[in-house]
């Protein structure tokens, strides 16, 4: 397939317009803040509990990390179906959650299940997050926050990601003085910027079939990254992936490297000095590894550095286009269609 033709993809083109989506969230973060403020001071809840499934539970790992760093609150992510199937594990009789319903599409069995679920349990506040203004996640939910400026045809999700988790944390921010208002306005044109300057050497790593095997590392504000990254190289790419937390990647998963395994590392501030013990053992196993950072380490394994102009927790919002541009061209040098992987529907249900 030309690159011609794979401009004319869904795909392609959700990822390649991220920079004009991320500005619209941007405008359109004041009034969604105001509507969710509404709910009441965030005191009156127990935790914070953000739930989805596939990407956008990873957009629930980035958005509990987010909240509860920059609130000091109790936040966290459960896949839908956890919820669903194992409340009692994780919901005390007399809970007050406000909990984060996420769904690309708000038609997910598994989520808008979760959240009844949710509803009919305990006293909890349901906010709803699509990119659909009306969906059945929508009409569940007490307040519903449609991410309507990234809509998505493909089946994969690119755009609408980072839209997602621009949107959770500017809300976050918001409650907590809108400190980091200034850098996020920043990310539209880092974006744009980066999504020319860095597709060329991205390639030379996703066009190399002797790579057979993709690991993804991260901690902190990058885990849900690295879960994310595995998760678009398999649906794209049909290529395996993996992801870890980086240090604990040490403890038994490092046995997977071999020469035709490309380990990329998401290396956080906190965990800078330990990266080159990680590094020490993908050159001993022959394997490729890449650092996606904002600051250049003292080591000779390849890197590519971007964003150290915002703070970390906003770097994976920045980062997320550079992992769908590599599962992108990945599948390009695979000849699968990155608009039709087999066997992936857009939206999963139970029944039909």
């Amino acid at each position: 397939m030309m690159k011609e033709g794979l401009e004319g993809t869904f795909t392609y083109r959700e990822i390649y317009r991220q920079p004009g989506a991320l500005r619209e969230t941007l405008r359109r973060a004041p009034s969604r803040f105001a509507r969710v403020a509404s709910i009441g001071p965030l005191r009156h809840f127990t935790e914070v509990l953000f739930t989805g499934c596939g990407s956008s539970y990873h957009i629930a790992l980035y958005a509990a990390h987010a909240w509860g760093t920059l609130l000091g609150l109790r936040a966290r992510a459960l896949p839908a179906s956890e919820i669903l199937n194992f409340l009692k594990a994780h919901l005390y009789a007399g809970a007050r959650p406000l909990l984060f319903a996420i769904s690309r599409s708000g038609g997910t069995d598994e989520t808008v299940l979760a959240a009844e679920r949710v509803k009919a349990t305990v006293e909890a506040t349901v906010i709803g997050v699509t990119i659909e203004p009306e969906c059945p996640l929508g009409r569940t939910a007490d307040i519903h926050l449609s991410f309507s400026e990234c809509p998505e045809q493909s089946l994969v999700t690119t755009g609408s990601l980072t839209c997602m988790m621009l949107g959770l944390l500017l809300l976050a921010d918001a409650f907590g003085g809108g400190t980091l208002q200034a850098e996020a306005a920043a990310l539209p044109q880092e974006v744009a910027q980066s999504l020319q300057e860095n597709e060329r050497f991205l390639r030379t790593y996703a066009e190399d079939r002797a790579l057979a095997r993709l690991i993804f590392l991260g901690s902190g504000p990058f885990y849900a990254l690295a879960a994310e990254a595995a998760l678009k190289v398999i649906e794209m790419a049909l290529t395996p992936a993996h992801y870890y937390p980086t240090l604990e990647f040490r403890h038994g998963p490092h046995l997977l490297l071999s020469p035709e395994t490309l380990l990329v590392i998401f290396p956080a501030e906190a965990e800078g000095p330990y990266v080159n013990r990680v590094l020490e053992e993908a050159r001993a196993a022959q394997a490729r590894p890449l650092l996606i950072s904002a600051r250049a380490m003292e080591t000779s394994a390849p890197q590519l550095i971007l964003g150290g102009r915002v703070s970390e927790l906003l770097r994976p919002i920045l980062f997320a286009h550079l992992i769908q541009q590599l599962a992108f061209w990945r599948a390009a040098a695979a000849g699968v269609n990155p608009d039709a992987p087999p066997r992936l529907t857009r939206i999963v249900r139970w029944n039909g």
